[in-house]
């Protein structure tokens, strides 16, 4: 009996060890597309960041940010320098990186919308 629970939990192990690759691997191979969001992409990186913890493998806020910042498309290059020169990326927190991409891209896309608006009323008025 002792051995039949023994080899179930040999197996359970490494079935345990082939979801943790597989989610690595696909933390690894994450980059954002140019249609996601930052929200979709952050929810991305910590759903991964979520599977690897159930998987008893908690990844680091550190490997987080540096993941996140590292895998974005060049149009974001600009907030990434900056952050990098303030924060000290080796203590700051996921959400702290998060936060400010959000609201610069909530800020672009708004402040189109503006001018595009104004300028068409403007323009007929």
């Amino acid at each position: 009996m002792w051995e039949a629970i023994k080899t179930h939990n040999i197996g359970a192990d490494r079935v345990k060890e082939a979801r943790l690759q597989t989610v690595i691997m696909e933390f690894e191979n994450l980059k954002m597309s140019d249609n996601d969001s930052i929200d979709a992409y952050a929810a991305k990186v910590s759903g991964i960041a979520s599977k690897s913890a159930t998987l008893e493998e908690v990844m680091s806020e550190h490997k987080l940010v540096k993941k996140f910042l590292t895998s974005l498309p060049r149009r974001f290059i600009h907030i990434v320098a900056s952050l990098e020169q303030i924060l000290d990326l080796k203590t700051t927190r996921f959400e702290d990186v998060v936060g400010p991409l959000k609201a610069n891209s909530n800020l672009s896309r708004g402040r189109g919308r503006g001018l595009y608006c104004r300028g068409r009323s403007q323009g007929r008025g």
